[in-house]
C-alpha cells in the first residue's frame, strides 16, 4: 500500500516538473547617444577683484626695475570697464601708460595680476592652451612676457592665484623672456597641454613690459590672442 502510494506521489512530481513551461532569453534594448564636446575660454585682466578671478575696477601695481638706468614706468594702471574678454566681447586691457626708457639700460615694468584666462571643457582627452601677439607687436627695442602666478608653471584645475611679487624681475633683453616665463611676442607660447577635462583652470599672471635702450617712441598697441584647442 505505502509503496504504491510513493509511486504514485513520484509520477505526480514527475508529471508536474515535465509540464513546466520553458522561458525565453530576456530582452534587451541599447540607448546610444553621442555627446558633443564643449570649451570656452574668458580672459580677465587685473583679476585680483572680489572674488578672485574677477575684475579690479581699481588701480593695479605696476613694478619697475630701471637696471641702474634713468627710464620711468607708470606707477599703475586704472582700467575701470568691463575688463573680460570672451572671443565676443573683447574688452580686456592692459595699460602702461606713459614710459620711458633709458639711452642705455633696459627699462623693465611689471604689472601684477594683470590677466588671467579661465578654461572650460568637457572633452576627456585634454585640451591645449596656446597665446601669441597677432597684430602690432613692434618690430624691435620691446619685448612682453607673462609671469606664471601660482607655481614655476600652470596645472589642470588650478585656482586662481593672485601675484606674491613685490619688484619687477631684471630682463635685459628683448629676444626672449626668462626660463619659466611666456613671450607674448609673434611666436607666442603654449601655456598648458592637459589630458583631461576641466569645469574651470585659471591660468593668471603678471605681465611685464622690457623696454630696450633707446627704444623708439610712439603709442603702442599689441594685440595678444588666446586659443584653446581641444583634444
Amino acid at each position: 500500500m505505502n509503496t504504491k502510494r510513493i509511486i504514485a506521489l513520484a509520477s505526480f512530481a514527475a508529471l508536474v516538473i515535465s509540464t513546466t513551461p520553458a522561458f525565453a532569453a530576456s530582452p534587451t534594448v541599447t540607448i546610444d547617444w553621442n555627446t558633443q564636446k564643449i570649451a570656452s575660454i574668458v580672459l580677465t585682466s587685473q583679476y585680483n577683484g572680489t572674488p578672485l578671478g574677477s575684475h579690479n575696477t581699481g588701480a593695479e601695481t605696476i613694478y619697475p626695475n630701471l637696471n641702474l638706468g634713468a627710464g620711468v614706468c607708470a606707477a599703475s594702471d586704472t582700467e575701470a570697464g568691463a575688463g573680460t574678454s570672451n572671443g565676443t566681447t573683447n574688452a580686456a586691457t592692459i595699460n602702461f601708460g606713459n614710459v620711458t626708457p633709458d639711452s642705455l639700460q633696459y627699462t623693465d615694468c611689471m604689472e601684477v595680476n594683470a590677466l588671467n584666462a579661465v578654461v572650460q571643457t568637457n572633452d576627456s582627452l585634454g585640451y591645449s592652451v596656446t597665446e601669441a601677439a597677432t597684430a602690432g607687436y613692434p618690430a624691435s627695442g620691446y619685448l612682453l612676457c607673462l609671469l606664471p602666478n601660482g607655481g614655476a608653471s600652470y596645472t589642470n584645475g588650478e585656482a586662481a592665484t593672485a601675484s606674491t611679487r613685490v619688484a619687477a624681475p631684471s630682463i635685459v633683453s628683448t629676444a626672449s623672456c626668462p626660463a619659466g616665463d611666456f613671450p607674448m611676442n609673434g611666436t607666442g607660447a603654449t601655456l598648458l597641454s592637459a589630458t583631461a577635462a576641466t569645469t574651470g583652470t585659471n591660468l593668471g599672471g603678471d605681465v611685464e613690459l622690457v623696454i630696450g635702450p633707446n627704444a623708439p617712441s610712439g603709442a603702442q598697441s599689441v594685440t595678444v590672442t588666446y586659443t584653446l584647442t581641444t583634444n
